[in-house]
Formats: structure tokens, sequence, C-alpha cells
């Protein structure tokens, strides 16, 4: 998944007789959308970037056009949050957990154990917590225009992973901050290095197992390296949010109608995405199995254990650390506000 591609052009008519479907258009616009990823159509994520580009142009008649920079090649991803609230970049399909350094209050869309399964996490995007992450984000400098979630498990080279005693003495790579401590508690050994790092470690033996979404995965050919990889096709504690966000500057300067248009595309959008992500786990599933490696699903029973455990360490920081914390937890509804 996640492969380079040739750039996808687009340019943006706003100008003094402007319009779609019958008031005239006059001066353009160019957009600049950044991802972190190769760019391939058949991955979930980039393609609803591709299409928000291609709809969006469509709806206003070619007016809108939004040039897309996939791998990197406009800003780093740790720096696109700064990017979208300076508006050197215009549009980011962005992991808002990256944002998390400057509003904290965004470590809770990588927190361990707060939902279940995809429908679980699709329904957060409805909560108070999710309009107050929201909030926060665009007092800092970019709007939501498209949500988007990716789910992942764990893939290790010695002993298959069940439940939190399991991790015990291994060298593990964690989801984010919350999930490394609770692992520690669980006897683990945390190693931070970013993804592209992944292969060569477990296959060194500086790892003995990792977290990391389903796509990362795939594109990254863990399953090469990897002898058991617990699936998140039913159940999982790692989820993460990676939405279509604007930057608020660029918001500010469209009109009422071209707002619009760009947040209705957007919703278009989200219900795809979601079925991308299920189909994405399986898809990665079938990699792992058909590269020899023992493939399990997590169970309901699993989870319950694993939730036990995050909800003993990982939410109790997550309320100490956290501005607001404990009423953002509270604000999620379901099993986290228990």
């Amino acid at each position: 998944m996640r492969h380079r591609f040739a750039q996808f052009g687009i340019a943006l008519a706003a100008g003094a007789a402007f319009t779609w479907g019958g008031i005239a258009a006059a001066q353009t616009l160019n957009l600049k959308m950044a991802h972190q990823w190769p760019q391939d159509e058949s991955d979930y994520v980039v393609s609803a970037g591709i299409q928000f580009a291609k709809e969006v142009e469509k709806r206003t008649n070619g007016q809108i056009r939004i040039s897309m920079f996939p791998a990197e090649s406009l800003v780093k991803a740790s720096a696109t949050h700064t990017a979208l609230k300076n508006g050197t970049v215009d549009l980011a399909i962005y992991p808002y957990i990256y944002s998390a350094g400057a509003i904290p209050q965004m470590n809770m869309v990588l927190l361990p154990g707060l939902w279940r399964n995809h429908d679980e996490v699709y329904a957060f995007r409805k909560t108070d917590a999710w309009k107050q992450l929201e909030q926060k984000a665009e007092e800092y400098g970019f709007k939501t225009l498209s949500w988007i979630q990716i789910s992942g498990g764990v893939a290790t080279t010695g002993r298959e992973i069940h439940e939190p005693k399991d991790v015990s003495g291994l060298k593990m790579r964690a989801a984010g901050k919350f999930m490394e401590f609770a692992l520690q508690k669980a006897g683990a050994t945390t190693v931070s290095m970013p993804s592209s790092e992944n292969y060569s470690a477990m296959q060194l033996g500086l790892l003995d197992g990792m977290w990391t979404s389903s796509g990362s995965f795939g594109a990254y050919r863990i399953y090469e390296v990897a002898k058991f990889y617990n699936s998140p096709e039913d159940y999982s504690v790692y989820f993460t949010i990676e939405p279509i966000a604007i930057s608020m500057k660029t918001w500010n300067k469209l009109s009422p109608e071209q707002q619009k248009i760009l947040v209705e595309v957007g919703q278009s959008l989200e219900a795809p995405a979601l079925e991308g992500a299920k189909n994405e786990d399986r898809r990665v599933a079938a990699l792992f199995a058909k590269n020899g490696v023992k493939v399990e699903k997590m169970t309901e029973a699993a989870w319950k254990k694993w939730q036990d455990w995050f909800r003993q360490y990982s939410f109790e920081k997550f309320k100490t650390d956290v501005p607001g914390g404990e009423e953002l937890l509270k604000a999620a509804g379901g099993d986290a506000a228990k």
C-alpha cells in the first residue's frame, strides 16, 4: 500500500464575479494538500484525499483545484499542524496525534483501550468529547473536513501476544506515550522509533514486537520479519484519527458557498473511508497469513483484559497529564465514561 504517485494537480478560483451554476467567477486560488504517505489510490486514506480533490473540482466547475503533495514532500508530518496554523499548507490528511504537543487533549485520539472496534470509533465523531477536540483544533489553527480513522494490531517474533502479561521481558514499540506507560507497567521495555526503522529492528532483534496501524504493517512489509500477528479485524486496542483538515487561514478566505461545498464533500467521503479501514485490516491480515505468519484475531475477552489494564494505567495517566482529561473521558461516553 502507499506507493509513489504522480501529483494530482488542482487550482482554485475565487474572485469578483464567481459562481457555480449561474453566477460568474473571477479570481483563481491554488490550494495545497499535504500528506505523509506514498501515493496509491488503493490506499483508502490517500484515495479519500484524491476523491476529495476530484469532487471539489467537479462541484465548483473546475474553479477549486487542489494540488496533492505526498510523502512529506511539502512538510514533515510532525510539523503539519504548524504549517496548517501558519497557512503555508492549505489542506492536509493528517494524524491528529502529531498535534498533541501543541494541543495536549489530542492525545485522546491515540489513547489505547478507548474503543473496541471501528464502529465505536466512527460513533465517537458525534460525541461531546470530539466536539471539544475540534474546538481546540480550530482555536489552534485547523479545521476537520472529513473524518478518517485507522486501526492496528501487534506483530511479534518470539511469542504470541494476547494479554498484558505476555509482553513481560520483551522489547516493544508502542503506539504513543500512554500505551508505552502501560506496557512498561506490564514488564516490557519500550523502544521509540519511526515506522521506517521497524523492519530492520525486528530483523536484527532490536525489537521483539510492535504495535502500529494496519496500513503501516502492509507498507513496511512487517509480515516478512514477524512470526505472530494479532489482527484487529474484530477488536483492537489501537485506533487513531487522521482526517482531512484545512488551515483556518485558508478556511476564512473562502466564501460561505465554498465552505459549504468543502464540508459536504468531506462528509460524503466518511462512510466509504470507514469501509476502507475495515477492508485494510482484512487485507493486511491476509498478507501476514500468505507469508507464513500465524494470524489470530483479538477476541472480546482479550480486549477486556487489555482495557482493564489500560484503564488502570493509561487512562489514569491521561487524567493526570492532560488538562481536562477526566472530563474528556466522561464526554467520550461508552466504556471511557465509566
